[in-house]
């Protein structure tokens, strides 16, 4: 609990909706974090989750005794016309989720994709702080990321840029190492996101005949130094290199900001740069890659900045 009365100070608040759970998070004007706290994500109740948001708001301004500025990260995107589009919460498809939370909430809300605010938490004084322009990466249960350049958040037309799990992996790597063509959640076939995310990491464990259950279990056993855990190992690492190599490729960045599970797994970051010198033609540097200075918590610290940036706004649709 807040032990002070903040009424004097502005406070910012971020908010990550998962397809499990909402985190709020409470941030003073230099961006420390003051509170946070979770509930349940109403996954198929529309009206149910636009109250649970609501209701911790509110009690957000009760505990800093002042009206803070909101701005939310959610798994998904607003189409052209500003509804909202999510694989992970079904009850907001075609929902116009943004002016709905303005009208709930009685202020301006700023939204984004909760991958794209991760990447803009570090170039905001995090791991990217001061670089031109810099790539975000989450590897979690999915891949996708966020391209900022010169402190801001690149836009889109169709608000789909740096959707980049669901480009195909490449041929040279599915031939060397037979995998199949694996079917995607979002419909497609072949994505990156599934053999690269978590859950494709644990399924290369079965591809290579292993008795690794849990990505924990396999990286515990990559560390005792394992044959067939150093044989997955080398193999994601080769995938991921030369799938960071396309990405700058594509967006040539000053730095590469990893997060999600993967990027708790150290030993990936002192081979990948080598490993992605491979595949580019000469002359091509490998950027840095690194892990994310706020871990967890860049993505709610992400929708907090946006909520202040826009809080003159009537309403934002990011």
């Amino acid at each position: 609990m807040v032990s002070q009365n903040l009424n004097s100070e502005a406070m910012h608040y971020g908010l990550d909706i998962g397809g499990t759970k909402i985190e709020l998070a409470i941030f003073d004007s230099q961006l420390k974090r003051v509170e946070s706290w979770r509930r349940p994500t109403p996954q198929k109740d529309y009206q149910a989750l636009l109250s649970a948001i609501a209701q911790m708001v509110n009690e957000a301004d009760e505990k800093s005794d002042t009206k803070g500025t909101v701005g939310i990260g959610f798994p998904g995107y607003l189409d052209s016309l500003g509804r909202s589009v999510s694989a992970n919460i079904g009850s907001v498809n075609g929902q116009f989720i943004v002016r709905d939370t303005c009208a709930k909430l009685g202020r301006a809300v700023s939204f984004e994709n909760d991958v794209k605010a991760f990447a803009l938490s570090e170039v905001r004084g995090g791991a990217a702080q001061s670089k031109n322009n810099a790539l975000g990466v989450v590897i979690g249960t999915g891949v996708a990321g966020g391209l900022c350049v010169q402190g801001q958040l690149y836009k889109s037309k169709q608000n789909v840029s740096c959707e980049f799990g669901h480009v195909s992996l490449p041929a040279v790597l599915q031939q060397r190492y037979q995998f199949p063509l694996r079917q995607c959640g979002c419909g497609l076939i072949g994505c990156v996101e599934a053999y690269l995310a978590g859950p494709g990491l644990l399924w290369m464990c079965s591809h290579f005949d292993t008795k690794y259950t849990s990505v924990p279990m396999l990286v515990e056993a990559f560390r005792n130094n394992e044959a067939k855990a150093i044989e997955v190992m080398d193999v994601y690492i080769d995938c991921l290199g030369c799938y960071f190599a396309q990405l700058t490729l594509m967006y040539d960045p000053d730095i590469i900001v990893l997060g999600g599970g993967v990027s708790n797994i150290a030993e990936i970051y002192a081979r990948l740069p080598n490993v992605m010198q491979k595949y580019f033609f000469n002359g091509v540097i490998a950027p840095s890659v690194v892990a994310a200075k706020y871990g967890d918590s860049s993505g709610v610290r992400g929708a907090a900045i946006l909520g202040r940036d826009n809080a003159n706004s009537a309403v934002v649709q990011n």
